[in-house]
């Protein structure tokens, strides 16, 4: 079964949570290798192929659109904008969301989008006038990042701009994240915890499979309490961004929310997809994973497998798959696995 993130040293474990599982992505520079699999789109109930036409219908009759992704791989950001552009040809106006920026920031976001500025907001501390874009980017946070990240995200908020899509970020702020991840739920002051959404999230069996996701994602190493307050992190995130659709869910009138996030918030329709469904059975929700083809090749069947952990059959990763190439075929755990690694 294809559990294994493969993607993160363990440096990075902390940094991986806060950003979202199954998001993840390798540095450049290996060698590209062909798939027969790229480019299909799989319907994992059927396992047959479908067209791009009929996704398209699929995501035009939805209530919410998840465009699962690996944040630093470009075809994916590419598919992304073809799926919005494509919907707002079609005659909808989708409310725009993503994992990459917090509750807080939707301000700045619809702000931009709507092309509103002051005369204050053109200056900053008395020096030269900035672009739209560049305060933008200041006020998310987003000036240490490098320009291929943030043009990931920027060319999907240009469309909204362009097309006065509603916009939103749905996470957690980051320093309600940070601190979920060092101190636990128990551990945050009044103010803190007041800023959590309290959903059920009592799943044995889930808990052990995102365990095991956890380590395996970070070549095996992971110990409690860590993985206890990775854990808490982890729905803390996913209950938020679920209330953050289905409040923008409720509003809409254009059309269907579509959620930009890392493809592990919405494996085996849960975390986010989950608690949409739990907090509003009635949205129609369709969870389209862009999946990458796996490091060494592997028939369609490896990539259906259901997960089963102790008596829970989890079924197949996401309900469609569009396979795109890797962003790199290394393996980071190859040499810590190696003696004296």
């Amino acid at each position: 079964m294809l559990l294994s993130l493969g993607c993160k040293p363990r440096s990075l474990l902390l940094a991986s949570i806060l950003l979202g599982l199954g998001g993840c992505a390798l540095a450049p520079g290996d060698t590209q290798r062909d798939d027969p699999l790229i480019g299909q789109i799989i319907d994992t109930r059927s396992g047959e192929a479908i067209t791009e036409a009929a996704l398209l219908e699929r995501m035009a009759s939805a209530d919410v659109v998840y465009l699962g992704e690996s944040h630093d791989n470009a075809d994916h950001h590419a598919k992304q904008k073809q799926l919005l552009e494509a919907l707002v040809a079609k005659g909808f106006k989708p409310a725009l969301g993503f994992e990459f920026f917090d509750v807080g920031q939707t301000g700045y976001l619809q702000q931009y989008v709507s092309g509103q500025a002051s005369m204050m907001q053109l200056h900053v501390g008395g020096k030269a006038k900035q672009t739209p874009e560049q305060r933008l980017r200041r006020q998310l946070g987003w000036e240490q990042r490098s320009d291929r990240d943030w043009g990931f995200y920027f060319s999907l908020i240009e469309v909204a701009k362009q097309h006065q899509l509603p916009i939103f970020g749905a996470d957690l702020p980051a320093g309600i994240k940070l601190r979920l991840s060092r101190v636990g739920s128990d551990g945050l002051n009044p103010v803190e915890s007041h800023q959590l959404v309290r959903l059920q999230n009592d799943h044995a069996d889930y808990r052990q499979l995102m365990y095991q996701r956890f380590r395996d994602g970070h070549c095996g190493w992971g110990e409690e309490p860590l993985l206890t307050r990775l854990y808490q992190t982890w729905n803390a995130r996913n209950n938020r961004m679920a209330q953050s659709i289905v409040q923008m869910a409720a509003a809409s009138e254009g059309g269907p929310v579509v959620m930009i996030l890392g493809n592990g918030h919405t494996e085996y329709n849960r975390a986010v997809y989950g608690q949409v469904e739990y907090l509003n059975p009635g949205l129609q929700q369709l969870n389209l994973a862009l999946q990458p083809i796996t490091i060494e090749p592997a028939p369609l069947a490896d990539y259906l497998e259901p997960a089963r952990v102790g008596d829970t059959d989890f079924g197949a990763r996401h309900e469609l798959l569009w396979f795109t190439p890797r962003h790199s075929y290394i393996d980071p755990c190859a040499s810590l696995n190696k003696p004296g690694g």
